[in-house]
Formats: structure tokens, sequence, C-alpha cells
């Protein structure tokens, strides 16, 4: 197929060349017959006829019929300019039949200088593209000699000669050819290689890339190319999120679903009270594995959305109603979460997804905040880009490790398996926060804090109001 692409292209850079030389050859000759030359009234065309006609008018009278009679020949079917000679006797010197315009001229000089006497002026005829002069020759015999451009655009053109014309013609032919194979080859290079990568990735090469091009590096090539890489790269990235999801989707669902049958066999062959621990604990894993499946699903839809909502959201009031959801779930354990310091601030965006980001960030701070202690949460303007709003979560829990700092917004990654499951995690908050956020153009990440505790720090670009 690409073979193909290359021989059309090859094809239709030649042909526009062949059509430019074309042009210009009609461009040379329609100069060439209806251009004035400077200084006289005529045209270059009936200034060549006129040096044909003063050619004939020399071999007449100097050479006589024989050597004009050669002459003739020799020149005969050479160039678009014909040149005929009549006798007295309206006869062409060569045997030829030209065409009626031709003869009538000739019948027109020669009836014009039998009226002449011998020392008067030469009759001539002019008709545009056929010019007539009458000619005394050295034998005494008035004669009609008789320049005509004769045939077509298309038959002037093949009419011209052979060591000139077509010589060129063939030298312009290679020289266009060669550079029409550059030309193919400049162009089809490049979508070859855009074609191998697609067809690679297609077949399931997820590394399959254009990459840097040596040759065909216009800007629309290029462009195309970074697209497809861009593309490839995206599409891997959600090829691969969704591979690890599975998997550990996959992993997390085996612990609920084995203490799901364990309570169910308890529940089968124990007494009665025994019964309603089985039941109480079934209930907890399917209320666990719901919102794990939930969450999963919401992880999914943000890593594949392609754009956020259009929404005006205001991040104060957004805040608000996060903080006053979460501050009802944390006061059985004496646990609060205050809006410690706050900004009106606005921006274009998914509510529903910012407002999962924030309530994620909120609630697993609230998990790990120690009872009696409160969970700070403050909206300002970043102080190190004025066009972004800084959202802080800072909890007083027990911190997480350095070297984790950055997984903990990898989805089902626990720093402490045993007190997320406690806590009735399941590993996804951040990560759906994270992804929320980026989807925002935004950035999230965590330190711990002076003093203990864990703080989640939130960038977003946004306008202010």
């Amino acid at each position: 197929m690409m073979r193909r692409l290359f021989w059309r292209i090859f094809a239709a850079f030649w042909l526009a060349t062949v059509v430019v030389l074309v042009a210009f050859a009609w461009i040379s000759t329609s100069n060439f017959e209806t251009e004035k030359i400077p200084g006289l009234d005529i045209t270059r065309l009936q200034a060549a006829m006129d040096d044909l006609l003063s050619r004939t008018s020399r071999e007449l009278r100097h050479d006589g019929e024989a050597e004009t009679r050669e002459w003739l020949q020799a020149a005969a079917g050479f160039g678009s300019i014909g040149i005929y000679v009549f006798g007295a006797d309206d006869s062409e010197m060569l045997g030829r039949t030209p065409a009626a315009a031709i003869h009538d001229a000739a019948s027109t000089v020669l009836a014009q200088a039998r009226q002449t006497t011998e020392d008067g002026p030469f009759a001539t005829h002019d008709a545009g593209r056929v010019r007539a002069r009458a000619i005394r020759g050295r034998d005494g015999n008035i004669y009609a000699a008789v320049a005509a451009l004769e045939g077509s655009f298309l038959t002037r053109l093949i009419s011209r000669r052979p060591k000139t014309f077509w010589t060129n013609i063939g030298v312009a032919m290679v020289i266009s050819a060669l550079f029409s194979l550059v030309l193919a080859w400049y162009v089809a290079a490049p979508l070859t290689r855009i074609r191998d990568s697609t067809r690679r990735f297609a077949e399931g090469d997820l590394d399959a890339r254009v990459g840097q091009l040596r040759v065909g590096r216009s800007a629309e090539i290029i462009a195309l190319a970074k697209e497809f890489d861009d593309m490839a790269a995206h599409i891997k990235a959600l090829i691969e999120s969704h591979r690890r999801l599975v998997r550990d989707v996959s992993h997390e669902l085996r612990s609920p679903l084995a203490r799901l049958r364990v309570a169910l066999e308890l529940a089968r062959d124990g007494d009665e009270a025994r019964v309603k621990s089985s039941l109480d604990r079934i209930e907890s894993e399917s209320d666990r594995l719901e919102g794990m499946l939930a969450q999963a699903l919401e992880l999914s839809r943000l890593e594949t959305q392609q754009r956020p909502a259009q929404d005006t959201i205001a991040l104060d009031q957004l805040l608000e109603d996060v903080i006053t959801n979460a501050d009802y779930e944390g006061a059985p354990h004496g646990r609060k979460v205050v809006l410690a310091e706050c900004e009106r601030q606005i921006l274009v965006g998914s509510s529903d997804a910012l407002y999962s980001a924030f309530e994620n960030v909120i609630r697993n701070a609230l998990a790990y905040t120690q009872d009696g202690t409160s969970v700070a949460v403050r909206l300002v303007r970043d102080p190190r880009e004025a066009k972004n709003a800084l959202i802080s979560v800072r909890d007083h829990g027990p911190g997480v490790p350095a070297s984790e700092l950055v997984r903990i917004f990898e989805p089902f990654y626990r720093t402490d398996t045993a007190r997320t499951r406690a806590s009735g995690g399941t590993g996804l908050g951040l990560a759906i926060a994270r992804s929320a956020v980026e989807r925002h153009g935004g950035t999230i990440v965590a330190r711990n804090a002076e003093g203990g505790g864990l703080e989640v720090s939130i960038r977003l670009p946004t306008t202010f109001a």
C-alpha cells in the first residue's frame, strides 16, 4: 500500500512538472506569436516569417530555382513556420498541396506582381499567420514565396527540431522525474514510518512510537507524528491503568470474599449467637465490597474521561459542603474538621470530580487523626503562583514514612494494611483524588507536617472572582 502511495505521489509531482513545462511552452509560443518587437510594429512571429521570405528571395535571385528547391526540401518538415514557393503557373515548387489560404495568398501577390513594372515594388500580402511576397528570380520569372504558421498548438509543439526541442524536453523530463522521486520519497518515508508504528501498535506493541524523523520533517508531518506518539502514550497509560486496576481489584476481592465464605459456613453450622455474628460480618464485608467497587468504577471513570465538565465552581462553598458532612462523621470519635482559612476563589471544571477529590482527602485525614483532634483545611492563593488555588488538609495522625509519600496516591496502596482495613478504607480514595486533580491540570502532594501528622496539598489553576 505504501509503495502504491509512493508511486502516486511521484506521479502527481511528475505530472505537475510536465504540466508546468507544457504551460511554459504554451506561454513562450503565445508570446512568440503575439508579442511585438520593441521599436517595430511587427510580432516576433512576423519577423521570423520575414526572415524566411528574405532567405527565399536571396536563394531565387542569386542561386536560381534548382538551388532554391534543394533548400526548400532541407527546410520542409522543420519548425512551425512553413515556407512555400509558387511559380507563375500557380504550381508549388515541390509539388505540395498547401492549405487554401496559402494558395490564395500566393495567387494574390502573383496577380499584383504582374501589374507592376520590373523596377516597381514587390507585391506583398499579410494575413496574420500568412505572409506572402512576390520575388523576381535570377531567370527573370516571377515567384510567390509564402510563409505560414501551420497546425494547432500540439502539432506546432511536436514539429520542433529534434536536436533542439526534444533533447531539451528529454533532459527536462529526466530532471523532473528525479526531482519527483526525491519529493515522493521525502513525503512517503515519514508516512511509511507512521504507518508501521500504527500497525505495530494495533498488533499489541504498546511501546511503538514514531520518534524523531530524519526525513520529511515538515511542520505538518512532525505534528502528525507527535500526535500519534502522544495518543499511543495516552492509550498505553489507560490500558496499563486498567490492567493494574483489574489486577488490584481482583487481589483485593479475594480477602473479603474469603471472609464471606467463612462467615457463611459459620452461619450454617453455628448457634444463634454465632449466626447473628456471622450475618453482621457478611453485611460488613458486603458493604466493603460495594464501596470498593463503587470507588473502582469512579477511578476508572476519571482516568478515561476526556476532559472535565465545564461547571463554574466556588471552591469555598464546595469545601464547606464537604467539611460539613465529614465533621458529622467524625463527631462520634471527638474528631472535627475545621476550615481554618478560606479565600473565595472560582474555577471552571467538574464539581462532582472535585467534590470527590476533597471528600476522599478529608475523610482519609479524618480516619487517621487522633481522637479529640481536628483536621485543619485551608483554601488560599498559592504563594508561589498567584493564578493557582492552594488547598491544604492537615491531620494529627501517625504520618507516613518519607519513602512512601508518593506511593500513597497509587490505587490500593496501603502503608498500614491492618489499620486501613480497620478504618474501612479501600486504598482508592487518594488515587481518586489524584486523578480528579490532574484532570483539572493541578497537582497533589503529601508531606509529613512538623509536630506530627500528614499534610496533603492540592494546587489547582483557577480564576479569581
